[in-house]
């Protein structure tokens, strides 16, 4: 093995095992993009880019890969311009032309003779900018990126700060825990290692070279919240409740005349302390959730999600995954692949929430209307799904293999009918009342609160 030159620094070992994650037919590559209302110059982007980025060496050094390790080194030839482009659309492009042109590059390989990641400045969108960014996921997770991310943009003009949403903070996995639960962390650790494999289904199986992106039209997050508390739930859950009639109707779309069983998704879960947010690396566990898209009924398909995080979130999964992760991060490749496939061979889905700013947003006095994180499959698992919160709008986005799933255009088009199905359902239904709101909501910032607008005539 070649030893690691001078001034190295080894990554972490979670980071080296998402560095190997990577297939050729899917690559463990975060998609961003920002969506302006009007011309952003270039100019304006590397001036947030160098301010932003550079203080982090994962966006200034390239890796070293060692049979055994991996270094962070220094990248002699960085400059923002190695890194950044400009691309024109064709006059009378849209936003359907944008997600195309991302889907053309989702299965391009970053360059590996520089830090892994590019971003692109893409104007035409319908008159307007979109600033594009491609960032490999040892790089970061959603959390820190997202913090990162929104530090490159300024408050629009009339809007007011506010404090960022959070989600609940989970205890570490350390040896007084294991003492303390130990009947509960053996019974999560057991259930791990037992899981089943998922059922088959189309979206479900090999995946091939081609990738899709796409991504909802907003829904309210305040409307959200509100159906949340009247069941007892999370906006999470709300929006897991919508993702699977989304799947549903697009597996019956798909010939499916008969659902008889769930489909199982990993869920990350974040265990970063709120005080390292700004951290970049990956600091997060996998939680395998039921998403029950057997369900007909819209508010049985939100109480089983619903019950299904709550006993997650009550048991040790997430730490368990995450040091699972990093087992494998010191380990040979094969053995990594082969002991990370107790998640891929036994899941369908991948579904992240990524809580992006509070209040509106800007990049050279153009405000940003919309803003999208994809998040990458995993070794064999061909759907991802976001659910991305900003400015008081949700959004599903979906990054997903063309031939497991080939029109999650139709699919991110039917989030709305589907929010509204299950709005209809919860309205006319008496409203359960719970103990103090769920714990992942009791984060969201006061602007964002309950307002009963869910149900008013």
């Amino acid at each position: 093995m070649t030893p690691p030159p001078p001034a190295a620094r080894p990554l972490s070992a979670a980071d080296h095992a998402w560095l190997r994650m990577d297939t050729a037919q899917n690559l463990v590559v975060i998609h961003l993009a920002f969506c302006f209302d009007g011309e952003v110059p270039l100019a304006a982007v590397i001036a947030k880019l160098r301010a932003r980025l550079l203080p982090h060496h994962q966006f200034t050094h390239r890796i070293v890969r060692g049979w055994w390790r991996a270094h962070w080194v220094l990248d002699p030839q960085f400059s923002i311009a190695r890194h950044l482009d400009e691309l024109w659309l064709p006059p009378g492009s849209s936003a359907a032309d944008l997600k195309s042109w991302m889907s053309s590059r989702a299965s391009h390989p970053l360059p590996a003779d520089r830090p892994l990641w590019q971003a692109t400045l893409v104007h035409g969108v319908g008159g307007h900018s979109a600033l594009v960014m491609r960032v490999h996921h040892c790089l970061a997770d959603g959390i820190s990126l997202m913090n990162l991310i929104s530090g490159m943009t300024d408050i629009a003009e009339g809007e007011q700060p506010v404090a960022p949403a959070r989600a609940a903070e989970r205890d570490d996995l350390s040896l007084r825990l294991l003492l303390r639960r130990a009947p509960r962390v053996l019974a999560d650790a057991a259930h791990m290692l037992f899981m089943r494999r998922d059922r088959p289904s189309r979206l479900k199986g090999r995946p091939g070279m081609d990738k899709a992106v796409a991504w909802s039209q907003p829904l309210s997050l305040a409307m959200a919240r509100d159906l949340a508390h009247r069941q007892g739930a999370t906006v999470n859950d709300v929006m897991l409740a919508v993702i699977s009639d989304v799947l549903r109707r697009h597996l019956q779309a798909r010939g499916a005349a008969h659902i008889g069983a769930p489909l199982r998704t990993v869920i990350p879960m974040n265990m970063r302390p709120h005080d390292e947010a700004h951290l970049l690396g990956n600091r997060f566990g996998l939680v395998g959730l039921e998403l029950p898209v057997h369900l007909a009924d819209p508010l049985q398909r939100l109480h089983a999600v619903r019950d299904g995080m709550q006993a997650l979130k009550r048991g040790f999964q997430g730490q368990l995954a995450l040091a699972l992760v990093r087992v494998a991060g010191r380990l040979p490749a094969a053995l990594q692949t082969a002991l990370l496939g107790i998640f891929s061979r036994r899941c369908t889905v991948i579904v992240t929430n990524v809580i992006g700013p509070a209040e509106g947003r800007s990049v050279a006095g153009r405000r940003m209307d919309e803003l999208m994180l994809c998040v990458p499959q995993g070794m064999t698992v061909g759907v991802g799904v976001s659910i991305v919160s900003y400015a008081g709008e949700l959004r599903i986005g979906f990054l997903v293999d063309q031939r497991l799933m080939p029109d999650c255009a139709a699919a991110a088009a039917s989030v709305r009918a589907c929010f509204e199905q299950l709005r209809s359902a919860a309205c006319a239904s008496p409203a359960t009342l719970p103990a103090p709101l769920a714990e992942d909501d009791s984060f969201w910032p006061s602007p964002i609160g309950l307002d009963g607008k869910a149900c008013a005539p």
